[in-house]
């Protein structure tokens, strides 16, 4: 048993995402961000960062419990041989590459956009300036790649499931129609079984977060 602790936003969803592509045994353990319940010092005490999403495998002799969400993906992926090439192969490494993309770039800068868009109490103009920017010229990255793979590391995989949840248009200011590329590799993760359930799981949980909405 694998215990998720989670909230249905991007980064929850896209480690949800792996447990149901990899079919393993796991429990929802919502930690609500929204009432701070990720400051708890029993949360805490896992997420050493006080962030979600984190898990506890209670699979080995002596409990491993893990905190930020690209480390998560590797581990789970490592350990079940599935949606992560060898280690050492030039493959892994690729997948690597756009994994860190979204820890580094993906999240940091569309969270801040969807931060100053939706929760400031005035538009400040030169941080939605250039948050917009930038949020273009990722959409721009990761359009030209799509139009020379069918997923961003060739092969669907963990890159994928992490950088899925955060293309949120609408909230992001893109429109889909200038990125045909990203809105065929948008429908063909979105129509996995898999993928759908991991939704359904956090609409259960939090039905209102906006990032379970798939435009």
């Amino acid at each position: 048993m694998i215990d998720l602790y989670y909230w249905p936003t991007g980064n929850g969803l896209k480690v949800g995402i792996l447990l149901e592509e990899l079919g393993l045994d796991y429990r929802l353990v919502p930690v609500n961000i929204r009432e701070g319940q990720q400051k708890h010092a029993d949360f805490q005490r896992i997420s050493a960062n006080g962030r979600i999403p984190a898990i506890v495998d209670h699979r080995p002799e002596v409990p491993l419990s893990l905190f930020e969400s690209g480390a998560i993906l590797n581990y789970l992926a490592d350990s079940a041989g599935q949606f992560l090439p060898p280690a050492g192969t030039a493959e892994r490494q690729k997948v690597q590459e756009w994994l860190f993309w979204q820890v580094g770039h993906i999240t940091p800068y569309l969270s801040q956009l969807q931060l100053f868009k939706e929760k400031a109490p005035e538009p400040i103009a030169f941080a939605l300036d250039l948050l917009n920017a930038e949020a273009t010229r990722l959409y721009r990255v990761l359009e030209q790649r799509l139009a020379e793979v069918p997923y961003v590391a060739g092969e669907y995989s963990v890159a994928d499931m992490a950088i899925f949840p955060w293309i949120q248009p609408l909230r992001q200011g893109q429109q889909l129609a200038d990125y045909p590329h990203i809105q065929a590799w948008r429908l063909r993760i979105q129509a996995r079984p898999a993928v759908q359930r991991a939704y359904a799981k956090g609409r259960e949980v939090a039905p209102g977060e906006r990032s379970l909405a798939l435009q």
